[in-house]
Order: C-alpha cells, then sequence, then structure tokens
C-alpha cells in the first residue's frame, strides 16, 4: 500500500469513524490506554498516582486536543468532544485509583472534572462555547508537578505558584464569566460546580503559598533522614 493510500485511508477513518458523534472510538481508545497501564500498575506494585510520564501524556493531550478544537472551532473539522472524551476516560481511572489510595481531595477532584466533562459533553451552550477545550489549559500547572515534586528546586516551584494562579486562580474565573454573559445564572448546576472546583483550587493555592513563604517540610525532613 502506498504513502498516499495510507494517507487516504487514515483521513477516511477520521472524517467517518474518529471525528464523529456517532462513533465511541474517541473515549474507548484512551480509556483501554488509562485503563491497561493502571491494571499494569496494580498487578506489578507500581504507584498509578506517580507514574508521571503517564500523568504528562494525558495533560499534553488534553492541551494539544483543547488548542486543536479552539483553533479550527469547526466539529467537522476538529469535534469537541474529541478532548472531552480523552479526559472524561482518564478521570475515571484517576477515581478509581485515588479511592483506592484514599486521596480522598484528589478524589474529589477527579469526581468534580468528570461531572463537569460530562457536562461539557451534553449541554449544547457548553460544546458551543467549547469550554472543556478552554479548561484543557488548566493543566498547564499539572504538567510541571512532575518535575517539582522530583527536583524539589525552590526556583522550579515558584514557577509552578505562578503558573498554578495564572491556570487555576485567573483562568477558572474568566470562563466563568463567559458562561454568565452567555446567560448562565449563578444558581445553574455548571456554575455551582465550577465554585466548588475553584474552592478546591483555593485550598490548594492557599498550601502553595505556604510553602512558598515557609519552605518545604518534606524536603527538609528528607534531608535530614539523609543526614542521619
Amino acid at each position: 500500500m502506498s504513502e498516499i493510500a495510507i494517507i487516504l485511508q487514515v483521513q477516511k477513518f477520521w472524517s467517518d469513524y474518529y471525528n464523529v458523534d456517532t462513533n465511541w472510538y474517541a473515549f474507548w481508545f484512551p480509556f483501554g490506554l488509562w485503563l491497561s497501564c493502571w491494571l499494569y500498575a496494580t498487578v506489578s506494585k507500581k504507584d498509578y498516582g506517580r507514574w508521571g510520564s503517564l500523568h504528562t501524556l494525558h495533560h499534553v493531550g488534553a492541551i494539544t486536543l483543547g488548542s486543536l478544537s479552539l483553533y479550527y472551532n469547526d466539529d467537522l473539522v476538529f469535534n469537541e468532544r474529541n478532548g472531552i472524551l480523552w479526559s472524561l476516560s482518564y478521570f475515571i481511572i484517576d477515581i478509581i485509583d485515588t479511592l483506592k489510595s484514599g486521596h480522598v481531595l484528589y478524589a474529589a477532584h477527579g469526581v468534580m472534572a468528570l461531572i463537569l466533562g460530562l457536562l461539557n459533553f451534553h449541554l449544547p451552550i457548553l460544546r458551543t462555547l467549547r469550554m472543556n477545550s478552554k479548561a484543557s489549559y488548566i493543566e498547564t500547572s499539572s504538567l510541571l508537578m512532575v518535575p517539582v515534586k522530583k527536583y524539589r528546586k525552590p526556583w522550579l516551584f515558584g514557577i509552578f505558584a505562578v503558573v498554578f494562579t495564572l491556570c487555576r486562580m485567573v483562568w477558572v474565573p474568566f470562563m466563568a464569566k463567559d458562561l454568565i454573559d452567555e446567560g448562565l445564572e449563578y444558581t445553574h448546576p455548571v456554575l455551582i460546580l465550577l465554585m466548588l472546583f475553584y474552592l478546591l483550587q483555593i485550598w490548594w493555592w492557599i498550601k502553595i503559598v505556604r510553602i512558598a513563604i515557609k519552605g518545604d517540610n518534606k524536603k527538609s525532613e528528607d534531608e535530614n533522614k539523609k543526614k542521619e
């Protein structure tokens, strides 16, 4: 098969099967990836929550899919549901893992992200505004979590704190404003859930500010253990 024929087959698969509202490849393909990796981590006693490269793959994928959706702004070219289903499948496994590990706040974050994703999928106004794609930029701060936890450098944490502030403390209210400008009442379930999500971000942001001011206690403890 020639390269041109392969390209045509890929284009046909994309336009006729993957990028359409009547097929679920956009969900099952990534779900199979997250599920198989979680099962592997469980069997091999690997900490799925600390599998940095895998979570980075989700975050980069979410931002990339969201950016493409916003750029084309045309579901016939790039369907908004592609990014939604990519992250929905991810958060299903994330919730299972965080509940299994006993991380209540992370599980709550996953549940809220999952419900917001479902709302982004089903509510026409959210699909039209491409809110899921806009929300994907929140994951920019998540991209820095792996190197921050690995290297624990003050300057790296400072960059993370700034990015977290911009992506979560500033960007989320802008998204809420878009919804309010479109006529959503403050009592609308979407805005209520978005507010709960934002409160969780505030909680984490306060912890980040405390670390920035007082230093990383965990790092100090680790260094003391090494000296002993």
